[in-house]
């Protein structure tokens, strides 16, 4: 590949929209597996065993443990979501715009023939 491919790529409106989609799910990935992995080193540093709980201490600390999780993935889902209707907005604008191209060509090309034909 040489430079000026690389550059083309760069500048690819697409591939820059697939970047940017893949993007939140790999932070979300990498801020997953920290906590998880700083949770398991404070279980280990205070001794603490989970499988030693009872069931309903065990779903305590289940629950207590996965709901940072959960709130994570819904605030990226939230920045996920508000980029995509971003993204259909523009989309629609441009639809927008290309239709009254559309329209006022339409209308020269109509009031070309109409003066041709007085």
């Amino acid at each position: 590949m040489t430079e000026t491919d690389a550059e083309a790529i760069l500048d690819d409106p697409f591939e820059q929209d697939r970047r940017e989609r893949r993007r939140l799910p790999i932070i979300g990935l990498w801020l997953s597996a920290i906590y998880v992995v700083g949770l398991v080193i404070y279980l280990a540093v205070q001794g603490q065993n989970p499988a030693d709980l009872r069931l309903n201490e065990l779903g305590d600390f289940l629950g207590g443990v996965s709901s940072p999780l959960a709130f994570l993935w819904l605030v990226l889902g939230f920045f996920q979501q508000s980029r995509e209707i971003r993204l259909s907005n523009k989309a629609l604008h441009l639809q927008a715009r290309e239709m009254r191209r559309s329209v006022d060509e339409h209308r020269r090309i109509a009031g070309g023939h109409e003066t041709g034909k007085v």
